[in-house]
């Protein structure tokens, strides 16, 4: 009987123990399946991290040489002036610049708030200039 009860609680033991395996423990494995050159979406080129472009390097020949749009922009985050932005494709906005960092610039006009890329705006002026009659473009 001994023999028994111990080959018993052996076989529950070992039942037990695989359950334990078995059962959620919080993990997950990542399935990616290899998807056919035809029908990747990305160009090889890229690479296989969608992110890589945030982590290479900037290129060594582009550097600011002075400080000037960011003492410009912060002058006018500081004193709320109210300023048109001209885009590439002719588009005006006006609004206060609440906002700014190397690509974007964030523009409030009333409630409505718009972030811009820099590369998409072709110049921009202080509106109280142009209301005096100022000429914006010389």
């Amino acid at each position: 009987m001994k023999i028994g009860a111990k080959r018993l609680l052996t076989n529950v033991t070992v039942i037990e123990e695989e359950n334990e395996a078995s059962a959620f423990n919080g993990t997950r494995k990542l399935i990616r399946p290899q998807l056919p050159l035809s029908e990747r979406r990305r160009d090889l080129l890229q690479g296989e991290d969608p992110l890589s472009h945030a982590t290479a390097p900037e290129p060594r020949g582009v550097q600011e040489s002075s400080h000037a749009e960011a003492f410009y922009f912060q002058k006018q985050v500081q004193q709320h002036t109210e300023m048109t932005v001209v885009l590439e494709d002719g588009e005006q906005l006006h609004g206060v610049i609440e906002w700014y960092d190397k690509c974007v610039v964030k523009l409030r006009s009333g409630r409505r708030r718009v972030m811009i890329y820099k590369s998409g705006i072709k110049y921009m002026y202080k509106t109280s200039e142009a209301a005096l009659g100022h000429s914006v473009m010389k």
